[in-house]
């Protein structure tokens, strides 16, 4: 599922950079992908266990199938070569509360030289079960990564209650179409949905209902009112551009 989160990032900042006009040729954005390097006997530990690898995302490639073989070719890579990331890269941090991960994400972004990296991407696995505070159920939870130094977007992933949320961030200033990358998650989904022949209700995707672009100037939006039914779609998308100095 790792690899199928980094091909939709790919996906939207390749539909940024074409709406900007930009030359694509065989052109890569590093992205910095905060992991867990705790093995399973450390679980419960935070002693400087997550640290982070470099994924380049192929948004040269015009093809959705090439660009997640690229993307996973790498990510395979990276767990042959790193033994103490395999089968924790992205995914096995469950002991430890989302915003305590989101959080250190954002310090390792903070701490990783900018000029190195184009962008951030962070996926957060959180409970497949629905949470209530005060007799109230929680119907979505949105993720937020703030912008660090030179790096003026960001996006971040968060899985929920049988859906996966991505939350693009852009610098107000330079950044203010950020709307773009949400809208080429969606298109990507659909696209390999599209190419797998899914037919599980499960996976059924509508973009006109589940895209939302967040157009005032936004911070975590954790929480925010919405609904699902059966067979409604599993992944959401927004945006948001926080004021420049946020």
């Amino acid at each position: 599922m790792n690899d199928v989160v980094l091909a939709l990032v790919t996906r939207g900042m390749r539909d940024l950079l074409r709406a900007r006009g930009e030359v694509l040729d065989e052109r890569t954005l590093r992205a910095m992908v905060p992991v867990s390097v705790r093995t399973a006997v450390q679980r419960g530990s935070l002693a400087n266990r997550v640290s982070t690898v470099f994924a380049e995302l192929p948004v040269g490639m015009d093809d959705p199938v090439a660009r997640f073989a690229d993307i996973r070719a790498q990510m395979a890579h990276v767990k042959e070569t790193h033994g103490a990331v395999a089968g924790e890269t992205l995914v096995g941090i469950a002991g430890f509360g989302p915003p305590v991960l989101l959080a250190l994400g954002a310090r390792l972004a903070l701490r990783t030289p900018q000029r190195m990296i184009n962008t951030v991407a962070t996926n957060i696995p959180g409970p497949q079960v629905p949470l209530y505070l005060a007799g109230r159920r929680l119907l979505e939870a949105w993720p937020y990564v703030m912008l660090a130094s030179t790096v003026r977007i960001a996006t971040a992933i968060f899985s929920y209650d049988g859906f996966v949320y991505f939350g693009a961030t852009g610098d107000y200033d330079s950044s203010p179409d950020v709307g773009v990358i949400t809208s080429g998650i969606t298109a990507g989904m659909a696209e390999l949905l599209a190419l797998s022949g899914a037919t599980h209700p499960a996976y059924t995707w509508s973009s006109s209902s589940t895209t939302r672009t967040a157009s005032s100037s936004a911070g975590s939006s954790n929480g925010s009112a919405g609904s699902s039914t059966s067979g409604s779609p599993r992944s959401r998308a927004r945006s948001s551009s926080p004021p420049s100095g946020a």
